[in-house]
């Protein structure tokens, strides 16, 4: 059995329908599994070793003619039809999904479809879902999609990268000054700032862990301009001296770096998920969004009809992991920003020594320090 699974969203939601591969292998004849998913996102499932192949789609390139760029789209529809796929799966509501799962040629065509959906959409799927209601995990979401095939029974989110990317993440630890000491790895940003902390937080929070709990801090970031103006600001704000590997690493090189750390530090993204699936222990700090939806995935889950973090807000501790957030009428709002605003409240007014369950952010970084 052939099975094409599609995932056109972000690094982090890529990374979240890694459990579906390690779900299939479970069954007693373990299907060939191939994911299509956006460009620049790959690395999340690359190396996963239940995964054939990890495919992208084609995207038009800088100068390239329609008809140049329609000749290549046509080319990789002849590809994957060559795959002869038994079932494609489409893991969103969107409509790419359907479409590309339709033209695969797939008999068994599973894919969530609107409340309302009427016309042309119901046409590209044999076997309908409906996202349940209430508050249900994304993991978990993905996973309701492979129910008619074989029930999930451990959970895991996984990410594989080599001894190459360790290697490297070593010399530039130790270009940037690291002795060896225990490191914690902070990743501070997010492409959506108003997912930020306060930057001046975030740098009471770098200096109380390195001349506290004598633990270095490794800061990160994604090699966009923005995101290193915000890194540097926060760097200018610290009174220590943080390790600064900012815009430096590939996506499984954060991996590896996050794999080796005391805990994990820092707000929802894609870099949240990443360290919870090297089994990391994780402090994230939401605003917006919601952890029922998006709290890193605590590995070794078993209870597929239990979300992890059923709260609405507030804190929140399944195995290694936390989440803070305020327990706020208005969290998680679902907006960007209060009202749109680009800017968060929730996490503006969340101070490093704000009590949550009688416990402070830096008083949890100790206990995770230890």
């Amino acid at each position: 059995m052939k099975i094409l699974i599609m995932k056109f969203r972000n690094i982090g939601d890529v990374l979240l329908t890694s459990p579906m591969a390690e779900t299939l292998a479970t069954l007693p004849e373990p299907p060939e599994v191939t994911f299509l998913v956006k460009k620049g996102t790959e690395a999340m499932l690359t190396g996963h070793p239940h995964i054939k192949q990890v495919l992208t789609v084609p995207e038009r390139q800088k100068h390239e003619s329609p008809w140049t760029f329609l000749k290549r789209q046509l080319a990789f529809i002849q590809q994957l039809r060559a795959e002869r796929f038994d079932i494609s799966i489409n893991t969103t509501e969107g409509d790419r999904g359907l479409i590309f799962g339709w033209l695969s040629g797939a008999k068994r065509r599973i894919g969530y479809l609107k409340p309302n959906d009427k016309g042309w959409r119901k046409h590209l799927v044999t076997e309908p879902h409906l996202m349940r209601q209430g508050r249900r995990h994304t993991v978990l979401r993905n996973l309701d999609l492979l129910t008619n095939i074989v029930k999930p029974q451990t959970i895991n989110v996984s990410i594989h990268y080599t001894p190459l990317d360790e290697m490297r993440v070593l010399d530039l630890l130790k270009q940037a000054g690291w002795n060896q000491e225990p490191y914690v790895h902070i990743h501070p940003v997010s492409r959506w700032f108003f997912k930020c902390w306060r930057d001046d937080y975030m740098a009471q929070t770098i200096d109380t862990i390195q001349s506290e709990l004598n633990l270095k801090v490794v800061l990160t970031c994604a090699p966009d301009t923005k995101e290193r103006e915000k890194l540097n600001h926060i760097i200018s704000l610290c009174k220590t001296k943080p390790l600064d590997l900012g815009g430096k690493l590939s996506l499984k090189e954060t991996a590896a770096l996050s794999s080796q750390a005391k805990f994990f530090l820092g707000v929802d993204s894609a870099p949240m998920h990443m360290a919870a699936a090297v089994d990391t222990p994780v402090i994230a700090l939401f605003g917006p969004s919601g952890a029922f939806d998006w709290g890193p995935w605590p590995n070794g889950w078993d209870q597929f009809e239990v979300n992890p973090y059923p709260q609405r807000n507030g804190m929140q501790q399944v195995g290694k992991h936390t989440v803070i957030q305020q327990d706020w009428k208005c969290a998680p709002c679902g907006k960007a920003g209060c009202e749109d605003s680009k800017r968060s409240r929730c996490l503006d007014e969340l101070t490093p020594f704000q009590k949550h369950a009688d416990i402070s952010i830096l008083q949890l970084a100790k206990i995770y320090s230890c």
